[in-house]
């Protein structure tokens, strides 16, 4: 697929995947994989460099199996957006396979259209509905991410009605007034079980670039240590 075509099918679908993007090819060299990333995100819009100070994130288990973020863990990771915990989150982000998992780790997509479907169907769903447009949901800061920056998101509306969404389940902040567990988990098990998931697999060299507002991302579970994305977070020019 060529750049025109994936611009379309992101402004389209709110995604896309280029196959063999090359980044792949850059075999064990990661400052040639990190440059090759960088290079294709740029294509679709501006690196961001806000969290960590890098605007190229891998995307792998920590060598000790502790992390607070999807990024640094192995395993399943539920359906959300990046970024939920600041104001204002990046509207793209570019993940590339450098090496994918061998035993899973295939990528899950639900367009926020999809979700409100999902969510819809849902009993009781007017009033869910209504509590997830209500802006009173606050998520952590990922401790990766935290030096010197608040620990906790402004609040937000989940889904504000504007087409958009703003999801992640694990680090919600549960305060008074706030959502309750019940509500999140009931979120959490109608998104990540709706027919309209799509689940697929990023072969070594492939690039994935979603619209941060319109889609929520995850993963199935995988256990091996070697699975390595780049992630790079983009502003729009």
């Amino acid at each position: 697929m060529d750049l025109v075509t994936a611009r379309r099918e992101l402004r389209d679908q709110g995604w896309t995947v280029l196959r063999r993007s090359g980044v792949g090819s850059a075999g064990g060299d990661m400052d040639n994989a990190a440059a090759l990333a960088l290079a294709l995100a740029a294509e679709f819009g501006r690196p961001s460099r806000r969290d960590g100070g890098a605007a190229v994130w891998p995307v792998r288990p920590a060598p000790d199996g502790n992390g607070s973020t999807f990024s640094v863990t192995a395993g399943e990771a539920g359906l959300h957006t990046d970024s939920q915990y600041h104001a204002n989150p990046e509207p793209l982000v570019c993940m590339v396979a450098v090496r994918p998992a061998e035993d899973g780790g295939h990528t899950r997509l639900l367009t926020a259209s999809d979700a409100v479907a999902a969510l819809t169907r849902e009993p009781g769903s007017s009033n869910l509905l209504h509590a997830l447009a209500t802006p009173v949901w606050q998520w952590r800061v990922p401790r990766e991410f935290a030096a010197g920056e608040r620990t906790v998101s402004p609040a937000a509306a989940v889904l504000p009605g504007d087409g958009t969404i703003r999801w992640r389940a694990d680090n919600v902040v549960r305060r008074h007034g706030g959502p309750a567990p019940q509500l999140v988990a009931r979120v959490a098990h109608a998104l990540d079980t709706a027919p309209e998931v799509r689940t697929f697999p990023l072969e070594a060299g492939d690039a994935l670039i979603l619209d941060n507002r319109r889609v929520l991302h995850g993963r199935t579970s995988f256990g091996d240590p070697r699975r390595l994305l780049l992630r790079v977070r983009l502003w729009e020019r």
